[in-house]
């Protein structure tokens, strides 16, 4: 392979099949990520042997080192990608780490879930997971990104395999960054970690410490959207309203988004959903337990298959995004949809109940929720509320955000009087005050043991 003077050395993430990486060869580009480009690479040695080279886009990048150090130790697991070995691009000494792994042949677990899977295989496949997760806690041992496209399913034998350790955490491991949290997505992580993440904006030395009730949750985001085509809390919204959500807002039961779910294994994925992680299941093999039993009943629905298929399409069917019950019913929707159908089913799913939360659970007070503060003397009855410090102002976020007398608001499901606090009733109405935006942490001093 060449390259132009002018043009300068390619850069990791744009390696060229034949490309030579140490003794591997590169075959194609299989995905790019935040921290690495994954590529299918061939044992020079041995025609025929293909592995998968994880790619650092970082020189010296502790958390490819951190990655290594796990996984040749104690994430050395059936259940977990196997270990081969290490390169460096272009140089041998001072180039990009590599990582080789075992090229896993198969689908992550949200699309393997829409080619055909039965409800009582995915809850199988789930049970070893929280298996496998469960035996890694007792190691000491967190994964802390577990997400659909981390847990593939193996073509040849039907069994999951964890992938991506690179913000993995285990005793003794040297910190990455500075911040609350390692680095996360907002709709995937914890209702305790989204506190702490909000609070660290205010709070200096704000840190959360990851427990395997994290994995859980984030196992039971996975299974939403496997039973589901979607995630409790749509990508799309902005991050602060995702952290506001995860801490306050109560997802529809996986059963009404799609109702093939069998009731048992949407109470299970819902469980694992709580807000109080003392409410979640205690442990990995709790859990599988439990997955294990619900998948044992003998009503026809466990052999269904997750969604429905049009054979006139060729192609699956998702139920509509979650949405109140109130509005009309809509037809199944194909597997793409536009951007602006997604924000305005993101808009319904804000209409959702607010959950009550136990005063001694592990998340956040109600001040969390905004700075916003409203003056109830300011606002008469049928007059439009007037904004509140700290508010968010115009324009509001179209599909999501109401514009009254220029802020932005959201409107509830609840209803007067039923208004939560800190909401204004208006016109019949509860509507909450928006936020300001505030800048996310997104790193973490990940290696010590009282800050994770």
């Amino acid at each position: 392979m060449s390259t132009s003077q002018a043009e300068g050395p390619p850069r990791p993430e744009a390696l060229s099949p034949g490309t030579q990486v140490g003794v591997w060869r590169v075959v194609e580009a299989l995905g790019v990520g935040g921290q690495g480009a994954v590529y299918r690479v061939e044992d020079r040695a041995r025609p025929g042997e293909f592995y998968a080279l994880k790619l650092s886009l970082h020189a010296r990048d502790k958390r490819a080192e951190r990655e290594v150090a796990l996984m040749m130790s104690r994430a050395a697991h059936p259940h977990v990608v196997r270990f081969h070995g290490c390169a460096r691009w272009p140089h041998p000494r001072e180039g990009w780490l590599g990582i080789v792994m075992d090229w896993v042949p198969g689908q992550a677990l949200d699309a393997w879930a829409e080619s055909g899977a039965t409800f009582r295989r995915l809850a199988r496949v789930g049970a070893t997971v929280a298996r496998t997760l469960g035996e890694l806690h007792a190691r000491g041992v967190l994964h802390r990104d577990l997400k659909p496209e981390h847990i593939r399913v193996r073509a040849s034998d039907g069994q999951p395999v964890l992938l991506d350790f690179g913000a993995g955490w285990y005793e003794g491991a040297p910190p990455l960054t500075t911040g609350p949290l390692p680095p996360a997505t907002p709709y995937l992580i914890s209702p305790e970690a989204a506190y702490a993440l909000w609070r660290a904006t205010t709070q200096a030395g704000v840190r959360h410490r990851f427990q395997p009730s994290d994995d859980l949750y984030a196992l039971g985001i996975c299974l939403y959207r496997a039973t589901t085509g979607h995630y409790p809390f749509p990508e799309a919204w902005p991050p602060a309203v995702l952290l506001s959500a995860s801490v306050h807002v109560l997802p529809l039961a996986p059963s009404r988004v799609n109702p093939r779910v069998p009731r048992a294994l949407s109470d299970l994925v819902m469980r694992l959903l709580e807000k109080d992680p003392r409410a979640r299941h205690p442990d990995g093999a709790a859990l599988e337990a439990a997955l294990l039993a619900a998948s044992k009943e003998t009503d026809p629905a466990w052999d269904a298959p997750v969604f429905e298929w049009d054979e006139q399409e060729h192609e699956i069917v998702r139920p509509p995004r979650p949405r109140p019950t109130s509005a009309p019913p809509v037809s199944g929707t194909r597997r793409r949809w536009s951007h602006a159908s997604g924000w305005a089913a993101a808009a319904l799913l804000m209409l959702l109940p607010v959950v009550c939360l136990a005063p001694d659970a592990l998340i956040p007070d109600e001040e969390w929720v905004t700075d916003v503060r409203v003056d109830p003397a300011s606002v008469q009855p049928e007059q439009a509320p007037l904004p509140a410090r700290n508010q968010k102002q115009a324009p509001c976020t179209e599909g999501l955000e109401v514009e009254l007398s220029g802020a932005c608001w959201l409107r509830l499901w609840q209803q007067p009087p039923n208004c939560p606090r800190q909401t204004i009733t208006y016109k019949g109405q509860c509507l909450l005050p928006v936020a300001k935006s505030r800048p996310l942490p997104t790193s973490v001093d990940a290696g010590t043991p009282g800050a994770r």
